[in-house]
């Protein structure tokens, strides 16, 4: 009995392979999407697949995306894959690595695949494949100012002395302040704190006048880079993030969490400056607010 009902299955099974490549090959094909994940990070590669059950006879034509875009989906990679079935089927699958850099809920849109009988000359016809929703998710703080910035040690620090340098810039001083004795007229010499705080609140204020997010993003790491040096005397002109992060790294001017949170922060400004993310009014706000705060908390 049970070897009876085994080869009944059996036969049941081959017949529905059988059904199912005489559908395929006689009606429209048969399409599937999908994605290897629907919630990612910004910037996150996913793979994206167009899958189409067809028999062999059968011509397909698959979408073609202009400028390398799906959507709102960049598409840095694509291939294709086929693989015979049962019965003279077949199923062909066009594959995508996709990413996108704006956060929120993003879909994948519908697409057009057409089809005709093999070496036929008439109209192709169509099927749609389907959309699908992906999730992309930030890599920025949640909108969360951080914690608390402790004040810094003493300074300490050691550099050459040119004393020709230094004897020209005396004598140049002295005469500048003896003119301004004779003027009676002072000008007074912004320290580097205040510099920074005026040069943040300009950022800001073109920022929120409708400035694009990149030239603010830009102008912020500026002014905090430029304060750095200006305040603790750190020589670090025109270097990238990671080369200024590791100039700071032995200096005992910053504690260990001071360090951490100005690499955050310039990491943050980095995505937006040269990974084209599109970051969101708080996301804004909050970099606007932690710069204030790191310039107040170590002006000495």
């Amino acid at each position: 009995m049970k070897t009876k009902k085994i080869i009944s299955l059996i036969l049941l099974f081959a017949f529905a392979l059988f059904c199912e490549s005489v559908y395929a090959k006689e009606n429209a094909p048969t399409v599937r999407t999908s994605v290897d994940r629907k919630t990612i990070l910004i910037g996150d590669r996913i793979k994206y697949s167009i899958s189409v059950s067809c028999g062999k006879n059968a011509d397909i034509s698959f979408p073609g995306f202009q400028d390398d875009k799906i959507g709102d989906f960049e598409v840095k990679e694509s291939g294709r894959l086929t693989k015979k079935g049962f019965f003279d089927t077949r199923t062909i699958t066009n594959w995508y690595s996709i990413t996108i850099y704006s956060v929120g809920k993003h879909s994948i849109p519908e697409s057009e695949i057409r089809y005709r009988k093999k070496g036929s000359s008439e109209e192709w016809k169509s099927v749609k494949a389907k959309a699908i929703n992906v999730i992309v998710q930030s890599v920025l703080p949640g909108g969360n100012i951080p914690a608390d910035i402790k004040d810094i040690k003493g300074p300490i620090g050691f550099f050459e002395i040119n004393w020709w340098i230094v004897g020209t810039i005396l004598v140049v001083i002295s005469a500048v302040l003896l003119y301004l004795i004779r003027r009676r007229r002072f000008v007074p010499v912004k320290l580097p704190h205040e510099t920074a705080l005026e040069e943040l609140e300009s950022a800001h204020a073109n920022f929120l006048r409708g400035g694009s997010a990149e030239d603010y993003y830009v102008s912020v790491s500026d002014c905090v880079r430029h304060y750095i040096e200006r305040a603790f005397r750190l020589k670090a002109p025109e270097m990238t993030t990671e080369e200024f992060l590791n100039s700071l790294k032995n200096t005992s001017r910053l504690s260990l969490e001071q360090k951490g949170l100005l690499g955050e922060f310039l990491n943050a400004c980095d995505l937006v400056k040269f990974a084209k993310y599109a970051p969101s009014r708080p996301e804004a706000d909050t970099v606007f607010e932690t710069a204030k705060k790191f310039i107040e908390e170590t002006k000495g």
